[in-house]
């Protein structure tokens, strides 16, 4: 059995709140499911009711008069919300729509237990009307002035229909109802929607509804603008190293200072893929000193931190130097390989998710026992989730930085030999196990020495995913072990993978994924031969990124909606109800 995932509970990620999400189906499915629900209303209604008519004219005059205002309402608002720059599926009004129907019939039971039927049924659609407003706001993005007068469209038309000309009494009742209820979800909102707009500058319902259209179909151009509002614009810094052999880049190594979030396609989330075209060779987008708050918002900043990265390699001088990886510390732990005309510095982190850039530059500042340039690559071989980044003068921090010391020191006293490399690569995406479409890639350094004893390798194993699942560290080291001196876990942090429900989805199943990696490092091994590399570092101006401290104060506002919700919205709408009741006999 798996040990259990280590998850930080005081401050969880956004991404988290993608649970509470589920993909609506298909608008044929949506409206057989409304349809199968108003049925099953309507007989309830014809029952409960003890209707004395004919039972097929009730059952028919019944069906249009729930099911026909929201077919029409639905269709209305998928047509007009691009007005207010939204967006409202027809699924979506008949996904509300059911479950309108389901708390009718609810509240039709309530009132029959209390020998008022008529009465349930009426603050049933009171209920509709809330529930209405608040699928127009939080899903659809519509303003106030808009949602509140579209929210009553349906249910007050259900209503007429139900009562035209006899109950005069109920019929009023539920024109109080229907108001009281949807500006009880008007209130609703604005109190949660508060700590959100104080602390972040924009409404949280915008942000939610531009969330839940990414999410549901995948396009960003909503919430790309919304986050836009409180982005910030920095110069970042890139690392990269080049690969050649016989005059031909092989494997392009590219460490961006920009994070591959927040989630799906947006921003910078499937960063491999969207870099891999502009890279020359084999693509290997690996994790650098970045956190959620350097997410980059446009697809074409990415594009320019790549060409920027490669145009700065092809005037650079190249070297065939190559020393051994030494390795120091056990958590977090330091893997310094001198290649070229510079060190890599590989970090594995332990439990926490990603590296401050503060410590990075410590890591990475010149020193005159050093192998010239050096760059960090943060492994992002965690096991945990929503853990604090690696930072300068923690423990944790501290740790690696003396680690990184010690074996920057011996890898420049250790045997210098000639630089051999070989790369692998297996395409494929695979959610389930938490494998974006860039799949697993495979680099293996060799250290060749004129005394056979002092040849090393080293497999750098990359993976297309975000972490690693519980214990996967053990299972695929012990899986793969015997093949190189040195094996390096390593994912992209890609956040394409984190579209599922629940956000976090790190790569898993490592009986499932062994033969894959198996063959992507025989097949780094046979690749290799002579080669010469060459590092640098180049600077990318106007990059537009969440901003600092933007992620934890989206992260403490989003928390604090929940909180807000959680225990405001018993004594609202149960206010709004206990109105209707006192009212009721003045009607």
């Amino acid at each position: 059995m798996a040990p259990p995932l280590k998850v930080d509970k005081i401050s969880p990620p956004p991404a988290r709140l993608s649970a509470f999400l589920y993909h609506t189906p298909h608008v044929l499915y949506s409206l057989l499911l409304f349809m199968s629900v108003t049925l099953l209303l309507v007989y309830g209604s014809f029952y409960s009711l003890g209707v004395s008519a004919n039972s097929f004219d009730f059952t028919v005059v019944s069906l249009m008069s729930f099911s026909i205002p929201v077919i029409l309402v639905s269709y209305l608002v998928s047509n007009i919300s691009w007005l207010w720059d939204g967006r409202y599926p027809i699924r979506y009004g008949l996904q509300a729509g059911a479950t309108g129907s389901v708390i009718i019939l609810i509240t039709i039971l309530i009132g029959s237990y209390f020998e008022d039927p008529s009465k349930g049924l009426a603050f049933g659609l009171g209920c509709m009307g809330g529930l209405w407003y608040l699928t127009l706001r939080t899903h659809g993005s519509a303003p106030a002035r808009i949602a509140f007068p579209v929210s009553l469209l349906s249910p007050i038309t259900s209503l007429y229909f139900l009562w035209d000309g006899g109950l005069t009494e109920d019929f009023n009742f539920g024109i109080l109802a229907i108001f009281a209820l949807s500006f009880a979800s008007h209130f609703f909102l604005f109190l949660v929607d508060s700590p959100y707009k104080k602390a972040i500058g924009v409404s949280g319902t915008k942000h939610m509804s531009a969330f839940i259209e990414h999410f549901s179909t995948g396009d960003g151009r909503r919430l790309t603008n919304a986050i836009r509002e409180i982005c910030q614009t920095i110069e970042t810094k890139n690392s990269w190293i080049s690969i050649r052999k016989e005059g031909k880049t092989v494997a392009f190594l590219a460490v961006p200072g920009v994070h591959p979030g927040p989630v799906g396609t947006l921003g910078g989330s499937n960063l491999p893929s969207k870099i891999d075209s502009v890279l020359p060779g084999l693509g290997f987008a690996f994790h650098g000193s970045s956190t959620n708050d350097h997410n980059p918002l446009r697809d074409e900043d990415l594009t320019r931190i790549a060409k920027a990265m490669v145009s700065a390699s092809e005037d650079a001088t190249y070297s065939d130097h190559s020393y051994p990886t030494i390795k120091e510390g056990e958590v977090p732990s330091a893997y310094v390989r001198g290649i070229g005309n510079g060190t890599l510095i590989f970090a594995k982190p332990g439990d926490s998710d990603d590296i401050l850039p503060e410590l990075a530059a410590r890591l990475e500042r010149p020193s005159s026992s050093a192998n010239g340039k050096r760059i960090l690559i943060d492994l992002h071989n965690q096991e945990g989730w929503g853990r604090p980044p690696l930072a300068a003068g923690t423990k944790e921090g501290t740790s690696l930085e003396i680690s990184a010391s010690k074996a920057l020191e011996l890898s420049s006293s250790s045997s210098k030999g000639k630089l051999k490399i070989g790369v692998s690569h297996i395409p494929g995406e695979d959610l389930s196990r938490g494998i974006g479409p860039g799949g697993i890639r495979a680099l293996v350094m060799e250290n060749d020495c004129q005394s056979v004893e002092n040849n090393q390798r080293t497999a750098v194993m990359l993976w297309d995913a975000n972490g690693l699942g519980p214990g996967m560290n053990d299972e695929l080291q012990k899986g793969l072990h015997g093949s190189v001196d040195e094996l390096l876990l390593a994912t992209t942090d890609n956040h394409y993978v984190n579209v599922k429900p629940g956000g976090f989805n790190p790569l898993i199943d490592s009986e499932g994924i062994l033969p894959i990696a198996k063959q992507a490092l025989e097949e780094a091994i046979e690749d290799i031969s002579p080669a010469e590399s060459s590092m640098g570092t180049v600077y990318v101006d106007g990059v537009e990124i969440l901003g600092q401290g933007k992620q934890d104060k989206i992260s403490a506002a989003a928390n604090s909606i929940i909180e807000v919700a959680r225990y405001s919205w018993l004594p609202i709408y149960s206010s709004a109800t206990m109105f209707c009741i006192i009212v009721s006999p003045y009607l």
